[in-house]
């Protein structure tokens, strides 16, 4: 199984130190941790505070929990103070000598394995999610449900996709019927029209029914070509991360 680059990228601010190869059984895939000077997490029924020596120990305990997406350190204290919410969005306060990490790219799903093309890293989500949960589950993640804008991107995908033997349905995608009418478009191009599609047109011609079914996916049974379908059935996903 491919999985996302488990890796601790430094920064100027952040580490001296590249840590490689940590893998955790509940916490398969992130990409790296954001670090924000003079602030701590705030306490709340989901933090917990523990011992720790140093920056890159209080780092591994949130990685070794696949809740924590957050963590704050303080070197004077020896205090590493672990978020335990599963959310990417906690509040924080500003503190003197307090350091706050972040998972850059946060991905506790156990069903989830990774592809790379270009300047994209696609992580294929295997748990069962509503279109918008699952759009919001990309977004707290650090991406965006996939939007497949060229060929070439959507037959990478596509033939990756047919080798997984899970027996998933199908995957949401990133489009959507914005304008409650005949176009579809992507999440974040609300306006402009799709440059490249790849609807099936063989049995049950796709798209066949936006105005109740506005929500874009890629279906097993049309050899993972698009569909339109209704937007609170339960599908596994596919995120996309944009390199710069």
């Amino acid at each position: 199984m491919t999985m996302c680059s488990l890796l601790f990228y430094t920064t100027v601010c952040f580490f001296t130190t590249c840590l490689s190869n940590l893998v955790n059984a509940n916490v398969k895939e992130f990409k790296s941790f954001q670090r924000t000077g003079s602030t701590r997490v705030l306490q709340s029924q989901h933090t917990i505070d523990v011992n720790s020596a140093s920056m890159i120990e209080c780092a591994l305990i949130c990685l070794s929990n696949w809740q924590c997406c957050f963590a704050s350190f303080s070197d004077g204290k020896s205090t590493c103070r672990i978020d335990n919410s599963e959310k990417c969005d906690i509040g924080t306060e500003t503190i003197n000598g307090w350091d706050t990490i972040r998972r850059n790219i946060y991905l506790p799903m156990t069903n989830t394995r990774s592809i790379s093309f270009g300047n994209s890293t696609y992580c294929i989500i295997e748990d069962h999610e509503e279109w918008a949960k699952a759009n919001e589950s990309c977004k707290c993640l650090g991406g965006k449900l996939v939007e497949l804008e060229t060929e070439e991107e959507n037959e990478f995908i596509k033939n990756d996709v047919m080798t997984i033997s899970s027996g998933v349905a199908g995957y949401w995608i990133g489009g959507y019927n914005f304008n409650n009418d005949d176009d579809l478009e992507w999440l974040s191009q609300p306006n402009q029209a799709m440059p490249f599609s790849d609807w099936n047109m063989e049995i049950y011609p796709q798209p066949d029914g936006l105005l109740t079914q506005p929500c874009v996916m890629i279906w097993r049974g049309f050899d993972f070509r698009w569909g339109d379908h209704w937007c609170d059935r339960l599908l596994s996903y596919i995120c996309e991360f944009q390199h710069q």
